[in-house]
């Protein structure tokens, strides 16, 4: 879908009272997505993987720890995944929205049924894997943290205002034990080149605060943060033992797309690197 036709969709559901709204943008999602439960599942281990290697790169291991999840997502593909395969003890899932699907609850829970170690709650709006607590139209700010090991957010923090990261890590400090990690995968690329082509990952740059504003909607939120905006977020309070990205390939089509790109003042201070730094993934410890 051409980028211009999803953005008018959104912004007709952002004016609808915030229950059509969401109902509509949900059945929309739902109804377009081509993504089977097998799909989902393969794309959210290569997540999985990357979360273990950089743990293991940095002498830790998610076998029995407690795991709070900021972010649920569409499906609880990855909680599983945590515990069935890495042997966490639990995952609570935070999310501002509710957009579990029961339908594809109960396909995740066929494919997963012929395991041992396989066992649902008895009690929960959705029949969830037991270990596994979600709590959804909540802000992790106000979750109970105080035994978690390991905070992780996957894909997330770049939907997610300044203002609000800052809050979040804030609270992150006040309420998670000495030696506790967090882990954030973050996409900072621009999402609407992922479904039009025609589109720089980095298009999104070239507009002001107040021209991005009156393109994205509360469904499509960005934030456009770029890696040292990141580093600054997190480096006062949290010590960064690892962070990675991708790097420039100078003679990809995607560069010779960014160069294309008039980049708008507000980003003139960063160079190349730091503008199209992508997949950055930042692991942080608290002191």
């Amino acid at each position: 879908m051409k980028h211009s036709t999803k953005t008018r969709i959104f912004k007709v559901l952002s004016i609808l009272p915030n229950t059509i709204g969401y109902n509509l943008y949900h059945f929309l999602q739902n109804s377009t997505s081509k993504l089977t439960i097998d799909k989902k599942i393969n794309a959210a281990y290569g997540t999985y993987k990357t979360v273990v290697r950089i743990l293991k790169e940095n002498g830790k291991s998610l076998d029995g720890i407690r795991i709070g999840e900021l972010g649920s997502g569409w499906v609880p593909v990855f909680p599983y995944q945590l515990i069935l395969e890495g042997g966490v003890k639990h995952v609570d899932t935070y999310d501002i929205n509710e957009h579990y699907n029961l339908k594809q609850i109960k396909e995740l829970n066929e494919y997963y049924k012929q395991r041992d170690a396989f066992e649902l709650q008895s009690e929960s709006k959705y029949p969830l894997l037991k270990g596994v607590s979600y709590y959804p139209k909540t802000n992790i700010c106000n979750g109970n943290l105080q035994d978690i090991d390991l905070v992780l957010s996957r894909f997330v923090l770049e939907h997610v205002p300044p203002n609000d990261i800052r809050e979040i890590h804030n609270f992150l400090f006040s309420s998670l034990k000495s030696g506790s990690y967090i882990l954030h995968l973050i996409s900072p690329s621009d999402h609407r080149a992922y479904s039009d082509s025609s589109l720089s990952l980095q298009d999104f740059l070239k507009y002001s605060q107040e021209e991005w504003d009156k393109i994205q909607t509360k469904f499509d939120y960005h934030n456009r943060l770029r890696l040292p905006q990141y580093l600054d977020l997190f480096r006062d309070q949290f010590e960064i033992v690892h962070f990675e990205h991708d790097k420039i390939n100078t003679e990809s089509k995607s560069y010779k797309k960014f160069k294309e790109l008039n980049i708008h003042s507000d980003f003139k201070k960063y160079n190349d690197q730091e503008l199209m730094a992508g997949s950055i993934n930042i692991l942080l410890k608290k002191k």
